[in-house]
């Protein structure tokens, strides 16, 4: 009978079954994919079953691997939780953190709820703002931290993932034969690096534009694209199932991808900031919220 499951080949498991590959779990878990192998078929070993379904170029999980999954990671979920509230129970003070409009919703939010759970003697202010806002107050240390596109500063930055950004319309407008082309686009007087690169590939490949709404919030673009205003520029994980994204058939040149980092103020040297970005570092670079922000 089996007594005892190693936490480090349940992590495999349950980053190998949410990947669906190998090759892009040993990427996250900074591991060679035969030493991924060879801790899931000592998994199936000691379980005596097989966990994954290797036919085709993705592993999916075999029944018995569906109900070993819910299993592990709850076991993950509360090995962390235990770690982590053991290791915060002193730390206090308050945290302020800004963010991305784009990232500031959904899991994000419940990360720091978790976090808030964990490290009950700290408190957590959050900001969110544009990249070029959040860049000038971590410089002058009104942020403790920052997640940030990364081209409006030379600060330091942890590196936490690419986020790309695409064309998109609404279900209901086609724009494909209008001249010019109503877009809706960060304002004019924005330095929004990937904004101005985009206006000037279009116009570049000879495609004529005419600004219909300018707006740095998201939720004001989402709203413009969803009505049919125009052809908006807007993150891929800030798309909406209503929207459509014109891809490189459409002729149009592809938005510049964006390098979001993790900014710490040179004043936030305290036992809560240091806390906190250690927490995000950990969970970002895995973006495990990437399907659902």
């Amino acid at each position: 009978m089996v007594e005892t499951l190693s936490i480090e080949q349940l992590r495999t498991f349950v980053t190998i079954a949410e990947t669906g590959s190998y090759t892009e779990a040993a990427a996250r878990l900074y591991r060679s994919q035969p030493a991924l192998s060879v801790q899931i078929k000592r998994l199936e070993e000691q379980l005596d079953t097989r966990l994954f379904d290797r036919s085709g170029r993705t592993s999916t999980l075999t029944e018995t691997g569906k109900v070993l999954h819910g299993y592990a990671t709850r076991i993950l979920d509360l090995n962390e939780e235990a770690l982590a509230r053991l290791s915060l129970s002193e730390a206090q003070g308050t945290v302020r953190v800004g963010v991305l409009e784009e990232v500031a919703h959904g899991s994000l939010v419940r990360l720091l709820t978790r976090f808030g759970r964990l490290a009950t003697g700290i408190r957590i202010e959050l900001e969110v703002s544009t990249s070029w806002e959040l860049a000038k107050r971590i410089k002058s240390n009104a942020l403790c931290l920052a997640i940030a596109n990364t081209a409006y500063s030379d600060l330091p930055a942890t590196p936490l993932w690419e986020e790309a950004y695409v064309w998109a319309r609404s279900e209901d407008a086609d724009f494909a034969h209008h001249s010019p082309i109503p877009v809706i686009i960060d304002p004019s007087d924005s330095p929004c690096v990937g904004c101005r690169t985009a206006m000037l590939n279009l116009k570049d490949v000879g495609i004529e534009t005419e600004v219909v709404f300018s707006s740095s919030s998201l939720l004001a673009t989402q709203a413009a694209i969803r009505a049919g205003l125009g052809l908006g520029m807007i993150a891929a994980s800030a798309t909406t199932a209503d929207m459509v994204v014109l891809g490189p058939d459409s002729g149009l040149p592809e938005p510049l991808t964006a390098h979001i980092g993790l900014y710490r103020g040179s004043d936030a040297r305290g036992d809560a900031a240091g806390s906190l970005h250690e927490f995000l570092i950990n969970h970002l670079q895995q973006r495990e919220f990437a399907t659902t922000v």
